[in-house]
Order: C-alpha cells, then structure tokens, then sequence
C-alpha cells in the first residue's frame, strides 16, 4: 500500500510558562490571524489544529471579539479544529470533577464554535491517569493522542531510544473498567514535522531522517508528522514545502490533514493483533525515572493547597449547596459556576498547576485562586442564607436560644466538630448613635452560651468570647446596616451529620461567665475512643488503634535533604547529606484540652545549610547541567529552621489532625514527614482520579533515579496505615514498604527542562503551612470504609447563624441523599445539568466485584456529558460494575 504522509499543523499553546500570559497572547493573537489568513486564502494550507483546547480562541477573542463569527465559520468549515478539552490540563494534580468538567464545558464551547475535534489530545502531559479511556470514551471519543507515559523524554523533551519504550507509536490503551481506546504515542514528539524545508536539498535531508524516525514506530503505512511545537508560529509556506516533497517522494501521498482524518485512516489498516495493549496509568515507570516530571507535585506547594482548596469547595460543597436551594425554588446559578470553574482551570493547565513556570505566572495564578474562591464563597453563601431561611428552626425548648444550621455534603454520615462564630445582642448604628453602642453593650450582663440540638439536649462544646466587634448587612433589597454585636466563637460536636443536607443545633445564652472545666494537662497524650496517641522526645508520636488493637509507632518526623534540582524534578545534592529530628529533644506542650478536642504543640528547632553550595551550584546553573549530571554539596553555613506541629485529636475522630507550620528562610531544600509501616510489603493504595490505585512500591530494572516519587489525590496507605493529605499530592513509599514520605515543602530557584530561567520565587521563602491526617484503618475494609473517612477530611462542615427562630417549609434536619449506602461505590457529584434541566448524581466504584445500588425513583443512566435519553428505562436500582464511573440524571418533573 502507499504511503501516506499525514501532516498536521498546530501550534502547542502553553498558556503561560517560560513567558508570562500576556506576553504570550500577544503571540497568540498573531498566530490566529495569520492562520485564518491562510486557511481563507492560500491554497493547500487547509487545516489547523488548536492544541485540543478551546481557551486558546477565548484568549484571542478577548482582544478581538468583533472576530467571533469569523471563527465560528473557520470551525463550523472544518478547517479550524478545536476541543475537546476547554485547557490542556495536569491530569493528576487535579480532581476527578475537574477533569470532567474541563472535558465537558471544552466540548460545550468547541459545538457553539461549530464542531468539536473528538479526539483525545494529551500532548505534553505529565503522566495520564488509567481512567482516561473511560472518561473520553464516555464523551464519544475512542482515540487518543499522547506524548509522554510509556517512553521516556529528556532535556528539551529529547526523544531517548531503549528496549523499554512501545514497540509501536500505535497500541490499545485499557482503563481499569475494561473501556478501550486506540492510543497513538508521538513517539517523536509533537514537533516531528516542524519546519519543513522548502530548498530541495534540505528537504531531502529533513524527510529522509523523518520517515526514518517515524518508520521505526508506525504500524501502518499511515506516517503522522505534526508540522509545529511550543508556541510555533504557523508554517506560511507549508503548501510549497509539500509540492516540494512530493517531487522527491512520488511514492508517498502527502496530505495536509487532521487528526480525525488521520484515526480514520490508521484504524483501515491497524495490525490489531500485532498491537500492545496497555493497561491503566501512563507515567513512565519503565523509564530510567530522570524525566516523569513527578516533582512537579511537590514545586510551590502552596499553588497545590490552593487549588485543593477551591476544587473540593466547588464540587463537593457549592455545588450540592446550590442543589438544595433549587429544592427551595432557587434559581441554579449554572453560568456563575461555568465562569467560576474556567478561572480556576485557567490554574489547572499543566504549566501552571504543576509550579514549573516563572515567578509572574505564578503570582497570577494566586490572584486568580484568590478569584475563583470569592466567586464560589458569594454563590454558596446567598445559597446558604436562601436555604436557611426555609428551614423550621424555632427550639420548643428554649424561645431564647440562637438557631445555628450545620451544613455537611460530603456524601457519607459523619460525626464531626463544627465552628461557627455565634452573635448576640445585635445593635444597628440605626438603633442609636454608634458612638454609644460600644458602652451600652459593655453594661449588658455577661452570658456564655450552651449548645443543644434539635431535641434539645446538651451538646459538647467548646465556647470563646471574641468580644464586641463590627459587622455589617447587605440587605438583599435594601442598603447596608453596619452594627455591632457581641461575638462567640463555637466548637460543638455534631453527630451524625447527613450526607448531603443540614441540621440544626442552637446557642442557649447562659448567665454567668464560662465555668472552667479542668482537664489532665499532660503533653504528650491525646486519646479518644478510636485512636490513643503518645508523643516521644523527640516528637514523634504513636498511635494506637482501639479497633484493631495495631500501634505505630515513630510516627511524624522529619527529614530534610538538599535538592539541586529544578521545578520539574527532585536531585539531591551531591553529597546527599540529610538532616533529620530522630535525635532531637522537642518541646511540646498543650494548646487546648476539652470535651471537644485536645490540641498539642510539638516544637523542632533543626540547624540546616542554608542553601546549596552557591559556588558549585551557581555553576551547574549557569552551564545548564541537565538535574542528573548535578552534584553540588549543601552549603557549610546553617541556619535555624523552626518546625511547628499542631497535633489535634477531635472527640469521636478516627484520624489524627497534625497541622505543620515552618518559617522557610531555607533555600534548595525539600522537607518530607516520615511514617514507619511496622510492615513491609510489595505495593501500597493511593487514589487518583476516579480510581484508587494499587502502585509496587519496587521500580523497573530500567529505573536510575534514587527518588521513586508518587502523586495522590487525597491519601495514601499502606499495612493498616493511610496519610490523609489536603493540597499535597507527592509522596513516596520505600521499596520494601516499611514506610511512607510525604512531601511537605520543597524549595528550588529555577524552571529546568531547556535552558536557565530563574525562578527564585519557587523556594517559597516565609511562612508555610501543610496539614494532613493519619488514620489508622481495618486492612479488609479499605475500599469498603476507610476510603469515605479520607474524602470526609479534605473538606470542614459549614455552620451559619440563622436570623432568629421562625417556621419553614423544611424541617430542621434534612438530608437529600435518598440513596442506600453501597460499599465499595464513592461519592463524586451532586449538580445540577448544565442544561439546567435535571440533577446528576456520580459515583465511581473502587469494588472488585458489580454493586448494586438504590437511588431516588426515576432515575436514568447517561453519561460524564449529561445527556438526556441515555438508558431509556428509569428506576431506582441499578448495577454498576467494577471501576465503573456512573452518571445519573433525574429529569425535572413537568
């Protein structure tokens, strides 16, 4: 059969990186105009590929709306390909909802340009998560297009050759629930036909050495040559560089083409039984480990908190939050979410999420973190005091006492401790000059305040006056009311808290001061009825499971080691000196002690280097010694590097809180907890995305680097032993599984990857925070149990004052989560259609065998793209099969 050279022309667009967004629009704008140009006009240019993503042609719309219908008929022509994705995300570093959503509103934007280009395009990557075939399968798209997971690249994204790379560029790639997609490796990178000659003398050169490169892979007679690279400009005279090569090459069909075209054609010839099929995650473990970019998940820590923070605030608390007010006859707020959720995806594109890009990338990006979370805060407060003001909340007990409704959306019943600051004696500056409310609040009589539920009886609680402060109203219809009142901040247990809804609890003013009650001031134990906790000298801990019976012991220390490596990837520095506090004598006192909680501080003063050697390091930089050839030692001169640990059990906890605050004026640095297993063992369980994955803990025989780093999303686990973490995704565990590590904070001063850009931002000097818990758990019921307390702990119950008592259309407990719990099966979303038109429920199953599972009447199967008319059958119990990710919709009724 003939060859045929497909040449597909793009432009790899990184948002923001070695160059900051505006400066690169400027390039992007350009871009675009030239290119509709030449797709308009010039014969043979009849293709352009936009990277997979549709925020490039927001971007350029930006500047230039009035080009909008030009656009439109570029796409709706076929010549501009766009979608399916909205940004070319990080695919680990975010959340399950965050790849759907990103994949679900690119496909939206790509059909209201005119069509979408369904293929799934994972160009640069860092690593893919194994349920990837099936989300994009679920989307309509059986092919996909990657550059990075099953052959290692190196600096400047040079292609290395090896025994252990695919034997073709083509394979079957199999998610964990059997889903199927034709992957295509491009096994020279995205820029294979970048520049192409239009001397006939270079041209010879050039397709002589490219069909050599890409022969070696094909398994067809198909040869893809993707004709751009990061932030190429268009090729003007492609057209006549390929008259060119058609002359030299009379065998070869050379066409300018597109991937659709492309997959089309390599699927007629496929060798299907020749072809490897690869299972699960992409993430170059048969590599010799220098270049999985794992790293990324440790560089500027804070970027990952934020991100943790926002995501789980959106899609597991507005969200749902905004679902229930619609049962109240609320309006869903679908377009403040869609615009929400694309301005913190504008943070999830994989230069920027991954902390790999230069300081002005980053410090807009907190700008924008700082954005997306005042959007989602203002939904889901006017959602709160929508909903509140439906609910019953007048105490047949008490006409007295304040109502205070406790909302919990996690997806599982939970008994947690809820804070929530409670006012009394409210005084407007309407009411009397505001110079006098002051003294009049000052003389009222002292009150403190119980906490009683529903049925009034006594709750547990921990109660601090705050004392008189300022607040205003923002009357819905009306002008501010500025005030002030008395304040109280309030720490109460609430016991079984519905998985999706609220309940009521009130604040009894009492007369009096707070009686004190006297607890065993002893630092070094914490104890409830899951966990005991004993702390060392040196200020590690143990805890004991009550369940189970199992101590760890050594729990909680520190080590720190130099990194001489750059934002991409960890390399500790030559002489591999690290300093750790198993010697150390900590201070440790108590914070707090109540029926509540107990809080206990632990303090490490560790002398470390200040930095790399600046002499030999400085040079390694300067000559841009790729990170595995560096071996500068630590600096000889040390500084104090204070570590602070906040240890806080809560009455009827399962996990230990431990909350770490250090005072960074450390540089080239990377601090990692350390957890002894008491175990050893072949693999551990870490989840990611729509899935909980079992890793070895071994690396391949190809494997060089000394580091075997991981990303999570939520927890890892290990023999009994599972480290919750919020906003920190690295972590590592030991090759005979003895131990887990997990990264705190690294600092380094540079981009890497293909020449010196500083980035002395990225040793996050000042003050930096981590918090995760650790949680001892029954080995059998891992998927079962543990995993629902996991996702329970990356969010806090939200707990608000009600206006005063009054009746409601809601009772003062409701809970809408009218399913039956199904072991195995994990909560995922509560939303609304972006249609607007029905309520979508999604849960994935970590179960090894078909559940079966009871929802609402009426409900009809679909898919992550929501559509309606899926599964015509509707009803209440279904079957969902092993590591299936399962979409429900639940039509409004007429």
């Amino acid at each position: 059969m003939k060859k045929t050279a497909y040449i597909i022309s793009h432009s790899h667009w990184d948002r923001e990186w070695f160059l900051p967004l505006e400066t690169l629009r400027y390039r992007l704008v350009t871009l675009i105009d030239e290119t509709a140009d030449l797709l308009e006009n010039k014969d043979g240019f009849e293709f352009f590929h936009m990277d997979g993503q549709t925020i490039m042609l927001e971007d350029y719309l930006a500047v230039k709306p009035d080009a909008r219908a030009r656009m439109e008929r570029l796409v709706r022509d076929g010549k501009l390909r766009v979608g399916p994705w909205y940004m070319l995300q990080d695919a680990f570093l975010t959340s399950s909802e965050a790849n759907v959503r990103n994949l679900v509103y690119g496909m939206q934007d790509a059909e209201r340009f005119g069509a979408v280009e369904k293929i799934g395009y994972f160009p640069d990557t860092f690593g893919i998560y194994g349920q990837a075939p099936q989300l994009v399968k679920q989307a309509g798209i059986d092919s996909v297009i990657f550059g990075r997971g099953v052959k290692p690249t190196g600096f400047n994204n040079q292609v290395f050759e090896g025994g252990y790379t695919s034997p073709f560029s083509e394979m079957f790639w199999n998610a964990p629930d059997g889903s199927q997609v034709l992957g295509v490796l491009l096994a020279n990178w995205y820029s294979n036909g970048n520049e192409i000659p239009v001397e006939r003398e270079a041209a010879k050169e050039f397709w002589d050495k490219k069909f050599a490169d890409v022969e070696s892979y094909a398994s067809t007679d198909a040869l893809l040559f993707l004709n751009g690279c990061d932030h190429q400009p268009v090729q003007v005279d492609l057209p006549e560089a390929l008259d060119v090569a058609r002359e030299l090459y009379p065998d070869v069909d050379f066409k300018h083409s597109n991937f659709t075209e492309y997959v089309a054609a390599l699927r007629e010839e496929l060798p299907v039984d020749d072809l490897q099929v690869i299972e699960g995650e992409l993430t170059n473990q048969r590599t010799d480990g220098w270049s999985t970019l794992v790293n990324t998940a440790s560089s500027r820590m804070y970027l990952k908190q934020a991100n943790q923070r926002v995501q789980q605030l959106l899609e597991k608390q507005v969200e749902p939050i905004a679902v229930m007010a619609t049962r109240v006859g609320t309006a869903y707020p679908e377009e403040y979410l869609k615009f929400t959720w694309k301005l913190l995806m504008e943070n999830q594109i994989h230069d920027s999420i991954t902390g790999c890009s230069l300081d002005a990338v980053h410090k807009e990006m907190e700008t924008r973190f700082m954005r997306a979370e005042q959007a989602a805060r203002a939904i889901l407060d006017d959602k709160v005091a929508r909903i509140v003001k439906q609910v019953d909340t007048t105490a047949k007990f008490d006409r007295e006492a304040v109502p205070i409704v406790a909302f919990h959306t996690s997806g599982y019943t939970a008994t947690r401790v809820v804070t929530v600051d409670v006012e009394l004696d409210r005084t407007y500056f309407a009411e009397m000059p505001f110079e006098e409310i002051p003294a009049y609040l000052d003389g009222l009589p002292s009150v403190t305040l119980e906490i009683r539920d529903g049925d009034g009886n006594l709750v547990d609680a921990d109660v601090t006056e705050l004392g008189m402060q300022f607040d205003y109203e923002l009357p819905e219809r009306a002008f501010r009311r500025p005030y002030f009142a008395r304040r109280y901040q309030v720490s109460f247990v609430a016991a079984d808290l519905p998985r999706l809804g609220f309940a009521t609890y009130f604040a009894v003013p009492v007369a009096g001061e707070k009686e004190t009650v006297s607890f065993e001031n002893n630092a070094k134990h914490l104890e409830n009825q899951f966990l005991q906790v004993e702390i060392a000298e040196n200020g590690s801990y143990s805890v004991t499971s009550k369940e189970t019976g199992h101590t760890f012991t050594g729990l909680g220390g520190y080590v720190d080691q130099g990194d001489i490596g750059n934002e991409y990837m960890f390399k500790e520095t030559g002489d591999e000196k690290r300093i750790g506090t198993e010697n150390l004598i900590a201070e440790c006192v108590v914070i707090s002690d109540s029926a509540v909680r107990k809080v206990v501080e632990i303090t490490h003063k560790m002398m470390l280097p200040e930095s790399a050697d600046p002499v030999a390091f400085g040079d390694e930089k300067a000559r841009v010694v790729w990170h595995p050839g560096r071996k500068a030692p630590r600096s000889a001169v040390l500084k104090e590097f204070v570590v602070t640990t906040r240890l806080t059990l809560d009455a009827d906890a399962r996990a230990l809180q431990v909350d770490v605050k250090m005072e960074n004026q450390i540089e080239d640095h990377r601090l990692r907890a350390i957890f002894p297993t008491g175990t050893k063992r072949a693999t551990h369980f870490s989840d990611s995305v729509f899935e909980i994955v079992e890793r070895p803990n071994e690396v391949s025989e190809e494997w060089q680097n000394p580091s075997n780093d991981q990303r999570q999303q939520a927890f890892v686990a290990l023999g009994g032993l599972m480290v919750v973490n919020r906003g920190l995704p690295e972590y590592e565990v030991s090759a005979d599984g003895s131990e887990i590590r997990l990264t705190l904070l690294r600092a380094n001063s540079e981009i890497g990857d293909w020449g010196n850009f500083p980035a002395p931002e990225a040793q996050s000097l000042g003050e930096q925070t981590a918090r995760f818990y650790v949680m001892p758990y029954v080995e059998e019921t891992l998927k079962a149990e543990a995993v629902k307390w996991a996702y329970e702990l990356q969010m806090d119950p939200i707990a608000v004052q009600a206006t005063g008592q009054h009746e409601g259309e809601l009772s003062p407990s409701e809970d809408f989560a009218s399913w039956e719990d199904t072991p195995g099966l994990v909560f995922s979303s509560w939303k609304r259609a972006t249609s607007q038109d029905a309520e979508i429920l999604r849960f994935y199953s970590v179960a090894e065998s078909v559940r079966e599972m009871v929802l609402w009447e009426d409900m009809r199967k679909t898919t992550i793209l929501e559509e309606r008319n899926i599964d015509e059958a509707a009803g209440a119990k279904w079957s969902v099969a092993p590591s299936e990710i399962i979409t429900w919709r639940k039509e409004d009724e007429a």
